[in-house]
């Protein structure tokens, strides 16, 4: 970068912010899939599950992604769009806090193993 540039710090927060948004969609897509059962109905390849076990896994989807949804929003007002944390006055370090990306993974893999478990035991 020359001397004399200005960066403009906004984008990488507003990337950022857009790269959670596609992660929370994605969220939401694969429960909505789970939620659906197995893509070919009677098919043995792939044990059913209780219907009542893939509501719930739905529904905890989605007050998950409401959850981190609703923080990301905040944090990112709070911030004005990402450019100045209120704290300190300078750029924020991260868009989500550290707190949600922890969040994200334990229930990701949390997700995760309910669903092999429902898959190795029938």
């Amino acid at each position: 970068m020359k001397p004399g540039v200005e960066r403009d710090p906004g984008l990488q927060p507003e990337r950022t912010l857009l790269s959670w948004q596609r992660m929370l969609i994605l969220l939401a897509v694969v429960g909505l899939l789970y939620l659906r059962g197995p893509l070919e109905p009677g098919s043995s390849a792939v044990p059913e599950v209780a219907p009542a076990l893939r509501v719930g896994v739905m529904a905890f989807t989605l007050m998950l992604g409401a959850a981190l949804g609703l923080h990301l929003w905040w944090r990112w007002r709070s911030t004005g769009h990402g450019l100045r944390d209120p704290r300190t006055g300078q750029p924020p370090q991260n868009v989500a806090s550290p707190w949600a990306m922890g969040l994200l993974s334990a229930c990701v893999l949390a997700l995760t193993v309910v669903v092999v478990t429902t898959v190795l035991v029938p």
